[in-house]
């Protein structure tokens, strides 16, 4: 068994001197637990750390019945308080004016005793170096409580008034509760903002590893272009071009991946392919080969990243055989359409060419189109009518693709 520790309020509270004969009037005791109640709801809604500081002078000093109310925040490399928020002082004391963090005034002697301290009589404490704000100001009496979490230590709270009216233990004690309250709120932020900088460094990161996973796609496709250029045979050079090509559509689907607003393991089939067309156009230069590349993809199938990088390397690997064999020089059009039909996605690929005819089923890479389609758990059909339809018939159900990573092992 073991003891958890207090809260450093808690503690504030316990070291606060108590009368053998203290008697308050209720009605204070109930004002200060509605300002209290209305101060903790407030730090539940407002999410600026400056504002709430505000509103903690505010509350406290109408809990405390007096004009002055401030928040001193400790910055150490400034050997001293600032005055970050307060109410009743003139203007340019809240957010300039500063305070040292010694024995020489009330919140100085809080910091160092890290206690509540009361004053009934600031001018009577020969000890004291008060700074000008007191004097130009007129306090008299003083009730300080540290602000101090789990964080550590952020500063002090202190009321003032003008008049010999000292502040008692019910005030120091409502002054404890917010401090703790502020406490907390300081807590909160100094987490929000360790977040927010580790995302922002991830976020750098992320964008670094995009910018290199772009470069080093770019720096291949450029390679098997060399190579594809200084090969021998034609055999050779066609084999560059079929990586080319499977690369390119890794590529693509990288950058669509980026900037996709779905979840990452769920992509917009019918978008991806949107996208796709339009670096296909691109890539393969089918402006200047008068061949017309048509999408007309309903959006809202979404699939799994693997059969999406599947089904995109088969659009990619069809598109690309009909611009190479189905046209001649007037060129033609290519259309790809995908619709949802009654449990399936059905995803087809047609031209307007001459038609398949008959070359080698390797030299039109079928034989990796037909294991993809597989991996995926569909099925392809090719129709010949004035041109070539491929048609694919993916059941929407769970599935087996093959992996992105084996698209270039094929």
């Amino acid at each position: 068994m073991f003891e958890a520790s207090a809260h450093p309020a808690a503690e504030i509270v316990r070291r606060l001197p108590v009368g053998v004969r203290t008697t308050v009037r209720l009605s204070r005791v109930l004002l200060q637990r509605a300002h209290f109640i209305e101060f903790c709801t407030m730090t539940l809604l407002e999410p600026s750390f400056e504002v709430l500081l505000q509103k903690a002078s505010e509350i406290a000093a109408a809990g405390c019945a007096t004009r002055f109310a401030k928040v001193l925040e400790h910055r150490p490399a400034e050997g001293g308080f600032l005055v970050k928020a307060g109410v009743g002082w003139q203007p340019g004391v809240v957010g300039h004016a500063l305070v040292a963090d010694d024995l020489s005034n009330p919140a100085g002697e809080s910091f160092r005793t890290r206690q509540p301290v009361d004053v009934r009589d600031v001018r009577r404490r020969r000890d004291y170096h008060l700074p000008p704000l007191y004097r130009d100001h007129r306090i008299v009496s003083a009730a300080n409580v540290p602000i101090a979490g789990i964080a550590g230590f952020y500063g002090v709270l202190e009321v003032d008034r003008a008049g010999l009216k000292p502040f008692d233990g019910l005030d120091s004690s409502f002054l404890a509760s917010i401090a703790g309250v502020i406490a907390d709120a300081h807590e909160r932020v100094r987490r929000q903002n360790a977040l927010q900088t580790a995302h922002d460094a991830r976020a750098v990161l992320l964008r670094e590893h995009h910018h290199r996973v772009r470069n080093s796609y770019q720096v291949l496709t450029a390679r098997l272009q060399r190579h594809a250029a200084e090969a021998t045979t034609e055999n050779s050079r066609k084999r560059f071009h079929e990586v080319e090509r499977r690369v390119f559509a890794l590529a693509a689907l990288y950058d669509h991946l980026v900037g996709s607003e779905l979840p990452q393991d769920r992509i917009d089939l019918g978008r991806y392919l949107d996208d796709l067309c339009e670096r296909m156009r691109e890539f393969y230069g089918l402006g200047d080969r008068a061949v017309e590349l048509r999408c007309t993809c309903d959006e809202g199938v979404a699939l799994d990243v693997a059969t999406v990088t599947s089904l995109g390397a088969v659009v990619n690997e069809l598109v690309a055989n009909a611009a190479d064999y189905a046209f001649g020089p007037a060129g033609g059009r290519i259309e790809i359409g995908l619709r949802r039909e009654a449990g399936a996605a059905i995803l087809s690929i047609a031209d307007n060419g001459s038609g398949l005819g008959s070359p080698r089923p390797e030299s039109l890479g079928l034989s990796i189109v037909h294991q993809l389609v597989a991996g995926s758990g569909g099925s392809i059909a090719a129709t010949v009518t004035g041109g070539t339809r491929w048609t694919i018939h993916l059941p929407l159900t769970e599935s087996s693709p093959l992996a992105a990573e084996e698209m270039l092992r094929l």
